[in-house]
């Protein structure tokens, strides 16, 4: 499904001086690798170019390009808009997943969930891509850009973490022809993998000893949970969380994961599927949204309760 087209998107891209490229909350490889590429695009462009972001960056990540460019911030005023920037949301499939007050100005929309309202008042939308990452690549052939190997990085960072190193259903045949390029431009697999994936600590995986602990599994459904008293006694944070749904997805027979993690008075709902259950519509149901495959919500109540009222709305295997 595409809503408007990336056509369009060059030529607001080309019309405007000042360029701020947004990433959504919780930034993972995706919003941050694809804006990372975006950045290099604009200065590249002799574009005035800024970088913000409502949370942290996270340390995982700080080897990508112009990462000392990204500025947290946790609204968007009037003053914002006097030189009349374009922003550009990047992987950003709500308002409330962006920054407030990001859309009173003149906003470009880049995404591939296929729920994105179009809170833009231009939108480039495709949700049968893997990633912003594959579209950011198409964006840069389009806009007739040489890549370098900088930016072939921050592309591949993109499409590798949004794809479990292309091994979800996502991955299509252009996908592997785009991280083939890539890796034409001078991106080395093994040297971004090694900074993204062989970098745990103790304390992170003993935190998800604490899931493993408390796994369950029942047809089909593979689920756990840590609470934030997990996270003060190992030393460890959300971020330490990232992919360790993924590991539940490995377990023989799994079709559904499930991860339920205690954060500030919510329990935030991460949901995976291998396509035979749309976790998408699952995460609507408690107001959340996402992929068929990878989706997410945050549901306010006793963790036992969510586990159980969560669980229970997952159709039968």
């Amino acid at each position: 499904m595409k809503r408007n087209s990336s056509e369009s998107l060059k030529k607001l891209l080309l019309s405007k001086k000042k360029w701020i490229v947004i990433s959504h909350v919780k930034p993972d490889g995706d919003t941050l690798g694809s804006a990372s590429a975006l950045v290099q695009m604009g200065i590249s462009l002799g574009k005035d170019v800024l970088w913000w972001g409502r949370d942290p960056f996270p340390e995982r990540y700080s080897f990508l390009p112009f990462s000392s460019l990204y500025s947290e911030k946790s609204s968007i005023v009037k003053e914002d808009f006097f030189d009349d920037p374009l922003l550009i949301s990047v992987d950003v499939s709500s308002v409330e997943r962006g920054i407030k007050g990001m859309d009173l100005g003149e906003l470009a929309v880049i995404d591939h969930h296929g729920d994105n309202p179009c809170f833009g008042s231009a939108n480039w939308v495709d949700g049968s891509v893997s990633s912003v990452g594959e579209m950011i690549y198409d964006l840069f052939h389009l806009m007739e850009i040489t890549l370098t190997k900088e930016i072939a990085e921050s592309i591949y960072v993109a499409i590798v973490t949004d794809t479990g190193n292309l091994s979800f259903s996502n991955v299509t045949s252009h996908t592997v022809k785009a991280i083939a390029s890539l890796i034409d431009c001078g991106v080395e697999p093994h040297i971004i993998l090694e900074k993204l994936y062989n970098r745990d600590t103790p304390e992170r995986l003993r935190l998800w000893g604490r899931s493993f602990e408390r796994l369950k599994w029942d047809r089909g459904i593979c689920y756990s949970y840590l609470l934030e008293k997990d996270f003060v006694d190992t030393g460890t944070d959300q971020d330490d969380t990232e992919s360790l749904i993924n590991s539940f997805m490995r377990i023989r027979d799994t079709e559904v994961a499930l991860l339920f993690v205690e954060d500030k008075g919510e329990i935030k709902v991460s949901l995976r599927s291998k396509g035979q259950v749309s976790v998408q519509q699952i995460a609507h149901l408690w107001g959340g949204g996402g992929h068929i495959c990878a989706s997410g919500c945050r549901v306010k109540g006793n963790i036992d309760e969510v586990i159980s009222d969560v669980v229970k709305s997952i159709p039968l295997l």
